[in-house]
């Protein structure tokens, strides 16, 4: 209890020292939207690894909090002091049971990088293979759940008192961010997704994640292989950007609406680019996941957007259930979004801003937020500021537009007709074909025995059966 008491002191005396607290207290009529967005970033990374996280978190939630804001909680400082190589060696023996030397034949003293949760330190096994060692910060569950249970609280008290604070559920949102967390600090889990998105991208063109060493690896320490690459963010040192930028989002796509599941911290500190110009994506703490259903609606919105047809737009919104159907002037709302942004030269035109203005007016018809999308929306806002950087002239609408055109639409348009089928009809189409099939079957073969003509039938039914199972799923 003294302990919750003095750290909440701590955040008290932070937030008002930078001047977010009026904003924030309950009886106030300011709104959340008045505070400065530099000195709201300054806060969270004085209060430590909780906030830090929690800030970038919420950085996509353009329809409440305005563009000074989240711009701003976009570019929150993951990097803090680094722990002792004394502290490092103690968690890796603790975890493996052995000497540091049985394990590793160097190991550096200095980390080469320092983050919220963890740092990473450069080795070299007994084997003789290089790799980075990432280990856990100490005591950072205990940190994550102390100040966990003080934004919960905080989080009830905005919703019971705050109106503005409704839409944006806190609650909800702290729920989230402490499930998001709770993977995070479990580095197997980190491991499982690198795993997964390099098994998924393996034949990907230009992007590659690093190998993981599952025998030197746990709970509280990570090892994978040591990659030669430079950071993208040093663009001057990068050679054919465009195509380094053309493979960025064609590998978006294809983790999203291909595999449905995503590197959703996709930010310039995370990709690193080597030799050969191949992108390297580290960092698989925060992972997205979205349903095939959700997929299709997401690509058919950009695609009407894309293609100037709001009605299209609007259609899909109510068809996923994301505005009420009542709302008919939605498509009005569409265009009144999608002109000013779409009507622009391709270059110009950006996904950010267009999901800026998507999300704020779908508040005014009811939208509920979809929590699936905003770790989609904060992944697409980011994926458009590192390929501006790294080639500013980047045609991003007519990559995007290439890929949804050759790779995918066949694909999804097809499950998709056989997903939204009646029911009824499809079950009495499955079978009238199942009855079409037994009977050239028993003039082939001259069926005449019933329990043949039995069999026949229950083999067809398990064959079509299947087969519609394969093209769903």
């Amino acid at each position: 209890m003294i302990q919750n008491i003095l750290r909440l002191l701590q955040i008290t005396t932070v937030l008002t020292r930078y001047n977010v607290l009026p904003y924030l207290l309950p009886p106030s009529k300011k709104s959340i939207n008045k505070i400065q967005g530099h000195k709201l970033k300054r806060a969270l990374e004085r209060l430590g690894p909780v906030f830090i996280k929690f800030g970038q978190s919420i950085s996509s939630r353009t329809d409440i909090l305005n563009e000074d804001i989240t711009n701003n909680l976009l570019l929150i400082c993951d990097r803090l002091p680094s722990f002792s190589y004394k502290i490092a060696v103690k968690t890796i023996e603790s975890e493996f049971n052995c000497k540091l030397s049985d394990i590793f034949s160097s190991f550096s003293e200095k980390p080469i990088a320092a983050a919220s949760i963890s740092q990473v330190h450069r080795a070299v096994t007994i084997e003789g293979k290089e790799v980075a060692v990432k280990v856990l910060r100490p005591n950072i569950e205990k940190t994550f759940s102390r100040d966990i249970k003080m934004l919960s609280w905080l989080a009830e008290i905005a919703e019971k008192f705050s109106e503005q604070s409704k839409r944006l559920k806190p609650v909800e949102l702290v729920k989230t961010f402490a499930e998001i967390c709770r993977l995070e600090l479990d580095l197997r889990f980190e491991a499982a997704h690198s795993s997964e998105l390099k098994e998924n991208t393996k034949h990907d063109r230009g992007f590659y994640v690093p190998e993981i060493d599952w025998s030197r690896t746990s709970k509280k320490v990570l090892t994978l292989e040591w990659m030669e690459a430079i950071p993208i963010y040093e663009v001057e040192k990068l050679n054919n950007r465009k195509q380094i930028a053309i493979n960025l989002i064609e590998s978006f796509c294809n983790q999203v609406y291909r595999d449905c599941f995503f590197h959703a911290d996709m930010h310039p500190g995370n990709l690193m680019i080597d030799s050969n110009n191949n992108i390297i994506a580290l960092d698989c703490g925060i992972m997205g996941r979205i349903d095939r259903e959700t997929c299709y609606y997401v690509i058919e919105i950009l695609k009407g957007f894309l293609n100037r047809d709001y009605d299209h737009v609007a259609k899909m919104h109510f068809r996923a259930g994301y505005v009420p159907s009542q709302h008919r002037n939605f498509v009005t709302a569409c265009r009144a979004i999608g002109e000013p942004i779409v009507g622009q030269p391709i270059q110009k035109i950006s996904f950010a801003r267009l999901l800026t203005q998507l999300l704020k007016i779908t508040g005014d018809f009811d939208m509920k937020v979809q929590t699936q999308l905003l770790l989609l929306q904060k992944t697409m806002i980011l994926l458009e500021g590192t390929c501006r950087k790294v080639y500013p002239e980047i045609n991003m609408w007519k990559v995007v537009e290439t890929w949804i055109n050759n790779q995918h639409e066949s694909k999804i348009g097809y499950r998709e007709k056989i997903k939204s089928s009646y029911p009824i009809k499809a079950i009495q189409g499955i079978f009238s074909l199942i009855e079409k099939l037994n009977l050239i079957a028993d003039k082939k073969l001259q069926v005449k025995n019933k329990s043949n003509g039995k069999a026949y039938f229950l083999l067809w039914s398990v064959i079509i059966i299947l087969i519609v199972k394969l093209l769903i799923s």
